[in-house]
């Protein structure tokens, strides 16, 4: 095999950071959306009917099945047939997601109509609910759940491309209408259906959004070929075992809400609604910075092991650091940061949940560069069957601890599961994978960080931080622990002969892509005062 030139590899180092800067743009539009609302929509229409209304919209979630799956495959395969040339065939490849979501998408809403009401009704047996009528708030959740698949797969046709400019225009666009709609309809109409419209507003107007940013792909000629066969194909090849994994992924983490709605008042699952926010909020940045690496996996697929191997360790230290500054923090913060949000009595019920939910984040971060890696290789059905026993214990998890203890014992479940997964995964990665991961890459790459940021924010869990009373001194807060998070990150890498590898191999790639952007500036500068 020829030896990369170094061109090329200046141009991909500068276009993943690029892309991981572009990438995180649009997850802090999309947090500041999802966190300015909560505290208004619970004043507005109290805990009971936001608990209620999450039941909806957790019922409604296997529905994200749809664009998720598809959204996954059009990445996979827009981005191999971009790295080999066949831009004609890529845009084809978008154009038949589009169709099979449109079609998935109309029957899947129609079944939920027909039967979320049943299921709610069921769910919610504890609070005389089996009288109310769920059909109109079924109604108007499947109508933003439909919206929301199209956004998926579109968002997928950027991302395939690896243009993450246009992620971050639309995510900027998605959070300013999830702010003001939500709101709006809300305070206009402060019960669970006024809150609904809102959601459904919000979903519908960032499929408007979506669809504008990526119009110019749409309307290339590549489209008029009407032969779908081979695409379609492709599509779903690759999403018979992701969405078989997906699915199961889904109900393993919509169990908790849907064990709690059985067990214990609304208000309860709204005060879990709110914990789960937060965690996904933090979740959610991790996946976000990790994102960028499916569409690079899937252009390395024609590199050596060795290559990938290294890039997979280096990758795999990064997400694990960052994911333990971004979230233990959140953690050790938990109480403080719930007074603020939403209040002393929340953060008093709920502080310990959201503790739970933040440290099993952490651990289930190791777990997103080995999905992407194998999702980018085909290797889809070795990720389902880690999902779906990730996803049988979570259920088995979670309906004896909530059973046995109560609903104290919320995420307790979800927690137990992910650390098995964490295991599994590393011995899958051992043998499927990479036979030279070892012990001492397994600590270096994903166990040392992971267990380091987890020790650190135990011994704060029972601090209240009465001195923290303002936004300041929490962000003030939040950015120390950060840094002493990362710092321990950095010194446990340096205790193995792997870890100061990855840590030389991620210093040189900063420096070489700071110095090239800045030289190549300089140069092209220097080129227009010439005049040539």
């Amino acid at each position: 095999m020829s030896k990369p030139q170094p061109g090329g590899q200046r141009e991909a180092r500068s276009s993943l950071l690029g892309n991981s800067g572009w990438n995180m743009a649009a997850f802090v539009f999309t947090l500041v959306a999802n966190l300015a609302t909560i505290p208004f929509v619970v004043r507005w229409i109290g805990l009971h009917d936001f608990g209620n209304a999450g039941i909806v919209i957790a019922v409604t979630a296997p529905l994200t099945l749809i664009g998720t799956v598809l959204g996954q495959a059009t990445v996979q395969e827009t981005s191999t047939r971009i790295g080999r040339g066949e831009y004609g065939a890529a845009f084809h490849v978008a154009a038949v997601a589009l169709k099979i979501c449109l079609i998935a998408s109309a029957i899947g809403c129609i079944v939920l109509v027909l039967s979320g009401p049943w299921i709610m009704r069921t769910l919610v047996n504890n609070e005389g609910s089996g009288t109310q009528n769920f059909t109109v708030p079924f109604l108007i959740a499947a109508a933003g759940i439909f919206a929301q698949q199209f956004s998926l797969v579109l968002q997928a046709i950027s991302v395939g491309r690896q243009n993450f400019k246009n992620v971050a225009k639309a995510s900027a666009w998605s959070s300013f209408v999830t702010v003001f709609v939500t709101l709006g309809f809300t305070w206009f109409i402060p019960t669970m259906n006024g809150y609904l419209s809102g959601f459904t507003g919000s979903l519908i107007l960032s499929a408007a959004g979506w669809l504008l940013v990526t119009r110019h792909i749409l309307r290339r000629g590549e489209h008029v070929d009407q032969k779908i066969g081979d695409e379609l194909n492709a599509l779903l090849h690759f999403g018979k075992w992701q969405g078989l994994s997906q699915l199961a992924g889904i109900f393993a983490n919509q169990m908790d809400r849907y064990v709690l709605a059985s067990l214990a008042p609304a208000a309860v699952v709204g005060q879990y609604n709110i914990c789960k926010r937060m965690q996904e909020a933090g979740y959610i940045a991790t996946m976000r910075a990790c994102e960028v690496l499916f569409p690079r996996f899937g252009s390395m697929s024609a590199n050596s092991e060795s290559e990938r191997f290294d890039f997979f360790l280096s990758s795999s230290w990064v997400n694990a650091v960052f994911g333990a500054m971004m979230l233990s923090p959140i953690a050790i913060l938990s109480r403080p940061l719930l007074t603020l949000w939403v209040g002393k009595e929340t953060a008093e019920a709920a502080g310990h949940l959201l503790q739970v939910l933040i440290l099993g984040s952490l651990i289930g971060c190791s777990y997103n560069v080995f999905f992407y890696y194998a999702a980018s290789m085909g290797k889809n059905a070795t990720v389902t069957m880690i999902t779906l026993a990730y996803s049988i214990i979570t259920v088995i998890f979670s309906i004896v601890f909530m059973g046995y203890f109560g609903p104290i014992a919320a995420g307790s479940g979800l927690l137990a599961a992910i650390v098995i997964r964490f295991g599994l995964t590393l011995v899958v990665i051992r043998r499927r994978f990479f036979a030279a991961f070892g012990v001492e890459q397994m600590f270096a790459s994903t166990v040392g960080p992971t267990v380091v940021g987890s020790l650190l924010s135990l011994p704060f869990y029972q601090v209240e931080f009465l001195w923290i009373d303002n936004w300041f001194l929490l962000g003030l807060a939040y950015v120390l622990f950060s840094v002493v998070v990362g710092t321990a990150m950095v010194l446990t890498a340096m205790s193995s002969k792997t870890g100061r590898i990855i840590l030389s191999r991620i210093y040189s790639s900063v420096r070489n892509t700071i110095v090239d952007r800045y030289f190549g500036r300089l140069h092209g500068l220097t080129r227009h005062k010439r005049g040539l």
